[in-house]
């Protein structure tokens, strides 16, 4: 329970945006995706799926919060010019949730959960920003977290 715990917070910081984020459904109406964000779109669809995968979070905390790493600095890498900077706020935000993560070596106890809530507060702008210009060049749909 307590190793789930500190998994979850490390997935948790890797995922300031993601975890609500549904792939581009098979609707015939849906115009198609602009081949310059389909590198993007791509990534967004392929970070969601292993996000969600039984797998995730598998593998301790270190393997959960590299995954993370990798998952958002591919989506930094192949962002559309628009969502460069926002991107990039997210990037630093979530390495610093990892970082604090990493300081507890493992204890639960030690998580500081409050510096986790300010950091998911600061990204919120870029969140939302990230969201709303995803779905529209992306043409995802955006889901509640279950």
């Amino acid at each position: 329970m307590v190793r789930r715990r500190l998994l979850a917070g490390s997935v948790l910081a890797g995922a300031l945006l993601l975890a609500g984020c549904g792939g581009a459904g098979d609707d015939p109406t849906t115009p198609p995706i602009d081949p310059a964000v389909k590198s993007y779109c791509d990534t967004v669809v392929r970070v969601q799926a292993e996000q969600t995968s039984p797998q995730a979070g598998q593998g301790g905390v270190q393997v959960a919060s590299d995954a993370a790493r990798r998952q958002v600095d591919a989506l930094v890498a192949t962002a559309p010019p628009e969502l460069a900077a926002d991107w990039r706020t997210v990037s630093d935000l979530t390495n610093q949730a990892l970082g604090s993560l990493a300081a507890t070596r493992g204890d639960p106890n030690r998580i500081d959960r409050n510096r986790l809530a300010q950091l998911e507060q600061r990204s919120q702008p870029a969140v939302q920003r990230i969201k709303d210009v995803t779905a529209a060049r992306c043409h995802v749909q955006w889901a509640p977290p279950s």
